[in-house]
């Protein structure tokens, strides 16, 4: 529905018409907010899957011995 239905039919004092009007102005609306969302999600789950990596990585530590830990302990 188009907006001046809706005020067509506000000016007119027809309620039925006004409310028939306004919902499906509100409808239409609310359906393609739904389906841009829909498309947005949607593509956001397949780059997400495009980003995640086949191997596992691992992450190595090198330990020489000293640490804070053993500081404190000889400390006391």
């Amino acid at each position: 529905m188009e907006p001046i239905e809706i005020v067509n039919a506000a000016v007119a004092g027809d309620k039925e018409s006004f409310m028939a009007a306004f919902n499906a102005a509100l409808s239409n609306k609310v359906s393609d907010a739904l389906d841009v969302k829909k498309v947005e999600i949607a593509s956001n789950l397949l780059g997400a899957q495009e980003e995640v990596p086949n191997e596992v990585q691992t992450d190595t530590v090198e330990v020489d011995g000293s640490s804070d830990a053993s500081a404190a302990t000889n400390a006391e």
